[in-house]
């Protein structure tokens, strides 16, 4: 009979596997009573239960056809027969449930034959079966049968394997580097290979080159197989022969490569930064972006144009639909509904792909996986909880229980870093909750020497100095994603916004009385202001559908400035006053981020990846029609100039804040760079993660925490034979 040493991994033949089994479901006990079933049937026969020409056709017979009731022979005692089919009832939960309940039958089968001839002539048998013609006493025959299934059953049945743990160090450029908003490690299917992206900080973001590695697991050192770049997401094919991942923010495409290696090859346009993937058993690719008008996607993994699946519904409070994962045997995917308000109101729902309906079938998590055996595992700040898992109902079973600490997750976008192949191996990055993780914030002056303010551990991703340098504005990633004021003076950390929404990139009017930020309260981010003395409510600056991140201020404080949140990113402005006018000022098919007008309102400086790489440029402002000028030359993000407009600074991921002198009259020139401040500080987003004294002394710079309040280090760990931890921890299903 066939034996299962793990998922997917077949010896034998098929003729004796479970219709669960067929399906690439985890095996049982009552796995093991199918296969005693179909052994017994075919000691009496004289032909097996399910056959075919072929592993395909007999897999088919398994899980859609019946056997020939017919052929058992008349002097088989009904029990006997009734025993046997409920051996192979297709549907386990309604098959015998243990060995002992078909031992109770065989050991008290005493009824008598059915009428007829005292011996049983059995019909002609193919060479291959272990019945021969022969005249064999009927109560012989059945003791015999049944021993013989009996033997098999008891010898079939595997061990145990181990659980064994171990982590994949590599250094620099290939070590494992996580990200704010996405997962970085995948398991092929056969649990062999893992996949993710590396990069020479533990936490990457733009500016930060990443590469895309595959490290199979018998080898010590992993193989490239894409960038540098911005390469995000890995997931495998369902053979393992390829590895999808989304390419770099200037080429926005969904692409594919060899598991071996090889070049890139695109496959699909995409309409905004990467929010997970899954390749289906049908060669299609479900994905998802963060674009909040549409929810998960559909490819072909030969490429094509995407058909959107899910739109989110933000009357219901849904933000986004993120992290799609194909179902095994059903045409059904799961994923999780981001809310508007916090992440830990997350919800994991499955969509029906053949009638588009969608289910709720957990609340509180996000980014769920089914994991064979019957299980969903799914990420709630920075830890693994595990359910039991119905897959013919779509529905879970019993109440979670937490299987994994440490795990890295995303306190914005829910994103968990762990993978499980269909072998039971499983892949993760071990650390602090990312959103969660502790920063703090230093200043550091042009000779490199650093001064720690006093400001709490928080997960910081931006820091805004208020115009007369007392204040600082921050951008606060963890549990509730809020705007919070330091004051250098008094040394307080106080809250600014309380809505359940994420309010993000805040920016100081000129005049410091209030404070501009994006806030996504009804689904959509777009920029609002409020005094930033907390008086006051918050009021919107722009009321339509699109998505906008405020970025910076004119001198004047009548025009802000803004990038889309959507790809291509294009630039423009909000004209305050009496009549808020919305213009664009920088529109085209590249990417354009982070406008800063200079002091004296003359010129906007901004990023572009228009060179296929991003760079500096500066153009006239407003009339930015008029002339433009590259400042950097090896790439660089986040420009901001100095109080006294002499000098634009920019950040590289590789050296650190960058100076350049200018001059910025009636015309513009641009002198050579100079690195400023090194590079051992965090960009955690695409947002400007560093500010400018007012004298132009120093640097307030965002850093990881060292000591009590610390992340724990990034580290990619493999867990094999996870799945008897997961039959220990969590209730059968």
């Amino acid at each position: 009979p066939a034996l299962m040493t793990g998922v997917g991994v077949l010896l034998g033949t098929a003729a004796y596997m479970s219709p669960e089994q067929a399906k690439g479901r985890e095996a049982d006990k009552r796995s093991d009573i199918w296969a005693f079933g179909a052994v017994l049937y075919e000691m009496l026969t004289g032909r097996r239960a399910f056959d075919g020409e072929d592993m395909t056709d007999v897999l088919g017979a398994v899980v859609r056809l019946d056997p020939n009731w017919e052929a058992v022979p008349p002097m088989v005692p009904q029990p006997i027969r009734t025993l046997i089919q409920r051996c192979l009832v297709k549907d386990r939960r309604a098959r015998v449930a243990d060995i002992a309940a078909v031992r109770f039958v065989l050991d008290h089968q005493t009824g008598p034959l059915a009428a007829g001839p005292a011996q049983l002539a059995l019909p002609p048998a193919p060479a291959r079966s272990l019945v021969r013609r022969l005249a064999i006493p009927a109560t012989v025959l059945v003791t015999g049968a049944a021993t013989a299934a009996a033997m098999v059953f008891f010898l079939q049945r595997p061990t145990p394997r181990p659980v064994a743990r171990f982590t994949l160090s590599a250094s620099g450029n290939a070590a494992v580097a996580v990200d704010a908003n996405d997962r970085v490690v995948a398991v092929a299917p056969d649990g062999l290979k893992v996949a993710y992206t590396g990069a020479s900080s533990s936490i990457y973001g733009t500016g930060i080159e990443a590469r895309l590695f595959v490290r199979a697991l018998d080898q010590l050192e992993p193989t490239l197989l894409a960038g540098p770049g911005d390469v995000r997401e890995p997931f495998f094919s369902p053979d393992g022969a390829w590895v999808g991942f989304f390419g770099p923010a200037s080429t926005q495409q969904l692409q594919k490569v060899s598991a071996t290696g090889g070049p890139p090859i695109p496959l699909t346009m995409v309409d905004g930064p990467s929010r997970g993937a899954t390749w289906g058993p049908d060669d299609a690719i479900i994905f998802a972006t963060n674009s909040a008008t549409t929810g998960l996607q559909r490819i072909s993994g030969n490429g094509g144009e995407a058909t959107v699946l899910t739109r989110p519904n933000s009357e219901k409070g849904e933000r986004d639909h993120f992290w799609p994962h194909v179902l095994p045997g059903r045409n059904a995917v799961l994923f999780t509904i981001v809310p508007s308000g916090a992440i830990e109101d997350a919800q994991i729902a499955v969509l029906d792909l053949r009638d588009g309906s969608q289910k709720i079938v957990l609340r509180g998590g996000s980014d769920g996986r089914y994991v064979e055996g019957g299980y969903l595992v799914y990420g709630v700040a920075g830890t693994l909880r595990a359910v039991a898992f119905d897959l013919d109902r779509l529905e879970v079973r019993g109440s979670p229980v937490p299987v994994l600490q440490q795990v890295v997750t995303t306190a914005s976008v829910g994103a968990a870093n762990f993978a499980v192949g269909t072998n039971g191996t499983l892949a993760y990055v071990s650390g602090a909750e990312l959103g969660g993780a502790a920063r703090t914030l230093v200043w550091v002056n042009r000779d490199g020497r650093e001064e720690p303010l006093k400001v709490p551990p928080r997960a910081y991703v931006s820091a805004r100095l208020s115009p007369d340098g007392t204040r600082v504005a921050l951008d606060v990633r963890d549990e509730q994603n809020d705007i919070w004021i330091w004051d250098l003076q008094r040394q307080i950390l106080t809250r600014l916004t309380f809505d359940p929404g994420p309010d993000v990139w805040p920016v100081w009017t000129p005049d410091g009385r209030r404070i501009v930020y994006s806030s996504a309260r009804d689904g959509t981010p777009r920029p609002v202001w409020q005094a930033a003395d907390g008086t006051g409510t918050a009021e919107p600056l722009t009321n339509d559908a699109v998505a906008r991140l405020p970025s910076s201020f004119s001198p004047d404080g009548t025009r802000l400035l803004f990038q889309h949140a959507q790809v291509p990113q294009d630039v423009g402005m909000v004209t305050i006053g009496a009549a808020r006018r919305t213009e664009l000022l920088l529109q085209g098919t590249y990417n354009e981020q982070n406008p800063e007008v200079s002091p004296d309102g003359r010129w906007l400086a901004y990023q572009s990846d228009e060179s296929g790489r991003t760079e500096i440029y500066v153009r006239p402002f407003p009339n930015v029609d008029g002339g433009k000028w590259q400042v950097s030359a090896a790439g660089g993000t986040r420009p901001l100039w100095s109080r006294d407009g002499r000098e634009l600074f920019y950040w590289t991921g590789t050296r650190g804040v960058m100076a350049v002198p200018v001059q910025a009259g009636t015309t513009f020139a641009a002198g050579r760079a100079a690195v400023v401040v090194g590079p051992a500080f965090l960009a955690p987003n695409a947002g400007r993660n560093y500010d400018v004294s007012p004298d132009g002394r120093r640097f307030l710079m965002i850093k990881q925490a060292t000591g009590e309040g610390a992340a724990a280090p990034v580290q990619l760990v493999v867990v094999q034979n996870w799945l008897e931890e997961l039959k220990r921890l969590v209730p059968a299903n």
